[in-house]
């Protein structure tokens, strides 16, 4: 699923990437739901614009796991009054009411056209009604389109809200990088091993893989923080609970440290035999975000 927002609007893009098999841990689809609903959360929370989902195991679940995974992920993504237009009931989203809302700016709880204002950005569904152009932004009746209709349409669009006098709002498409706020993340099904998908994404001037294995990041803070706050586009991994990055690669021909420019434990002296993967994720996020603020 492609966004019109994809184009980043801040000065740095950060995306993480995760194995499909961290779902393993879970045995049943409800407790599955929920962990992803955490990866998601953490996400938002610390303002991901790219979460990658890579295949880690060469067994024929893992393309279901990732169905899996991917479609949670982008159903949370999306803003509630617009899933009826882009998700059919599936199994995957057996559970889907275990999910806690994002709560982020794309995802207003205001319903009422009276409260848009002139300049506002919304998610919405384009599509023709009447032979008229309109979008559902999540109010009371759709909203004359000024803008052409997108190649894509019917479906899902950025707009801006114009606003004439008290009763009249239109909305037209949204310019790229006119959006200065976080307003959520994509998902990217890498459907390749991890160190193919590496090999063919040179984009990200800088890569951070999280391992127990590696260096505590107290001794790299440093180093770290002025790479971070220098590079434009940034990819950190992460494994699975039951196999780290470091085996990960090492099963696919690839010493970890060759495809990435910090190997980080960032969780040092941990006092649990294994830390889960939206763990990592939650915990690892929360310190490279305090690397910006120091």
């Amino acid at each position: 699923m492609s966004y019109p927002y994809d184009t980043p609007t801040a000065s740095r893009v950060l995306s993480i990437a995760i194995p499909a098999s961290f779902i393993d841990v879970r045995e049943n689809l409800a407790q599955q739901t929920i962990q992803i609903g955490r990866i998601a959360r953490a996400a938002a929370i610390f303002r991901v614009d790219e979460i990658v989902v890579y295949p880690d195991q060469s067994s024929r679940a893992q393309a279901r796991q990732r169905r899996l995974i991917t479609s949670i992920l982008e159903y949370m993504e999306t803003p509630q009054y617009l899933r009826k237009y882009l998700f059919a009931k599936q199994p995957e989203l057996r559970y889907a009411g275990l999910l806690p809302p994002l709560r982020t700016p794309h995802h207003p709880v205001e319903k009422r056209a009276q409260v848009l204002r002139d300049g506002d950005f919304r998610e919405g569904y384009a599509f023709l009604y009447k032979g008229a152009a309109v979008v559902d932004v999540g109010v009371e009746h759709p909203l004359p389109l000024r803008s052409p209709l997108p190649r894509n349409a019917p479906g899902r669009v950025t707009v801006r809200i114009e606003r004439s006098g008290q009763d009249i709002l239109e909305a037209s498409l949204a310019l790229a990088g006119a959006i200065r706020e976080y307003w959520g993340y994509r998902v990217t099904d890498a459907q390749r091993p991890l160190a193919e998908f590496l090999s063919q994404t040179s984009a990200h001037s800088l890569v951070v893989a999280t391992s127990r294995k590696g260096t505590p990041i107290r001794d790299v803070l440093i180093a770290l923080q002025t790479r971070w706050r220098e590079a434009a586009r940034i990819l950190v991994l992460f494994g699975s609970h039951a196999e780290g990055l470091t085996e990960i690669m090492r099963r696919q021909g690839h010493e970890l440290t060759s495809v990435a420019h910090f190997v980080i434990n960032t969780i040092p002296s941990q006092g649990v035999a294994t830390v889960r993967t939206d763990e990592a994720v939650m915990l690892s996020l929360a310190v490279f975000r305090l690397l910006e603020a120091l």
